[in-house]
């Protein structure tokens, strides 16, 4: 008897080792036992396991009738939505406390916060974000390309997935930076 290939899930290790980098930082935001690093970290997890999936991967058997698609689907969903609250929860305590960054960082947070929104407004209430309703769906299309996944929009735009982490990855650190950066000067 022949044996199918199975798939063998992706993890993306050096991807996860940024994640991990980028959530070092937030232990000094936190009074508690690191709840928004492991946080950050668990999104790393889904992240690593997201990042390499392209058109080839996402077509593939899993067991028990399942696709790659169908876990892409949910983990991708999650991630959307635990990375949007992130900056969503984030963009508010800068707003309540601005003394914790500076006002380039509150913009950032908070213009990320809205391009992260655009996605998760229709995955969420399948409906579209309140300022695009006259271009895109309520629901969008997950797909792929030879790189990546993503979701078409509209008819002519698609969110890839990888600039989303990778914009998230690039903020965090910037974050991360600012903060080690002012905490050099203030023990200076």
């Amino acid at each position: 008897m022949l044996s199918e290939k199975k798939y063998i899930p992706k993890f993306n290790s050096e991807r996860y080792e940024e994640w991990v980098k980028c959530s070092i930082g937030w232990l000094i935001f936190e009074e508690s036992e690191g709840t928004l690093t492991t946080k950050l970290q668990g999104l790393g997890i889904i992240d690593a396991e997201l990042y390499d999936i392209n058109k080839v991967d996402i077509k593939q058997e899993l067991n028990n009738d399942l696709t790659v698609f169908d876990h892409v689907n949910i983990k991708s969903y999650l991630w959307i939505l635990g990375i949007y609250e992130f900056f969503r929860m984030f963009d508010q305590k800068l707003r309540e406390n601005p003394t914790l960054v500076d006002d380039e960082i509150i913009k950032l947070t908070n213009k990320v916060k809205k391009e992260f929104a655009r996605i998760r407004v229709p995955l969420a209430k399948m409906e579209p974000a309140n300022k695009y309703k006259k271009t895109d769906f309520a629901i969008p299309k997950l797909g792929a390309n030879n790189i990546q996944i993503g979701w078409r929009i509209n008819e002519n735009e698609v969110i890839w997935y990888r600039d989303l982490s990778n914009l998230a990855i690039n903020v965090l650190n910037q974050m991360r930076t600012y903060r080690i950066n002012k905490n050099i000067n203030n023990n200076a």
